[in-house]
């Protein structure tokens, strides 16, 4: 059969080869985005024989696309207000009008924008028997101060190792942006996955969020090819 593009809907764009899928290209996470990530991940987990990880992984996958489409759409946002990203007051300033204005209606909106603007999310999929490897890209740089508070999230997950606990501590904050990260360390661990098998690679144009699930001893990580901030 060999590897084809299906256009889904305007918003969806399918990279598939003898069955499953490669990639998955989005502008905003809807449900049918949704149910193509559960699908790839299904598929492939039941390929590999771990079909008990299908919650934690696509929980953690669609978290990640959420946050690369978010990250667009913000950049999009700080454009028509005028503000600088680069500036830490203006920076704060438009991210707390983002998120008080933010909704369903909005994240259509500036989802198609996103695409108009050329920006993306896109999810590769890529498994052997030995493991699993699965990259959320979006095509927008991180600051800064988004780069600080990627650090600041990661670094509080690893303080963890119980979902319950960390929900105890952080019950006045658990709608703040990027705690989802801390949580996907979280289920890692509680999967038995050493965290450090998910990475945040930032490069001038593009943010990648890889996580590798390793199913054996052979299994090869591409972490020490990284060059990354994060």
């Amino acid at each position: 059969m060999g590897q084809e593009i299906r256009d889904i809907s305007d918003n969806i764009r399918l990279t598939v080869e003898d069955g499953r899928i490669l990639s998955l290209k989005t502008h905003r996470i809807t449900r049918s985005v949704e149910e193509h990530i559960q699908q790839a991940i299904e598929l492939i987990l039941d390929k590999v024989t771990y079909p008990t990880l299908v919650p934690t992984i696509y929980t953690i996958v669609k978290e990640l696309s959420i946050n690369a489409c978010k990250a667009n759409q913000k950049r999009i946002f700080f454009e028509e207000k005028g503000y600088d990203i680069e500036n830490p007051i203006q920076y704060k300033k438009g991210v707390s009008e983002y998120k008080q204005l933010f909704s369903e209606s909005m994240a259509e909106e500036y989802g198609n924008k996103s695409k108009k603007k050329g920006y993306f999310c896109l999810i590769t999929f890529d498994y052997s028997m030995d493991g699993i490897r699965v990259e959320v890209t979006n095509n927008t740089p991180v600051t800064i101060e988004e780069e600080k508070s990627l650090r600041e999230k990661l670094e509080k997950g690893m303080q963890y190792g119980d979902i319950a606990q960390f929900y105890l501590d952080n019950a006045d904050n658990t709608e703040g942006a990027g705690l989802g990260l801390a949580l996907i360390l979280i289920m890692l661990k509680g999967e038995g996955i050493d965290p450090s098998f998910f990475r945040i690679i930032i490069r001038k144009d593009v943010t990648i969020a890889r996580l590798e699930v390793p199913l054996s001893s052979n299994f090869k990580s591409v972490r020490d090819q990284d060059f990354s901030r994060a």
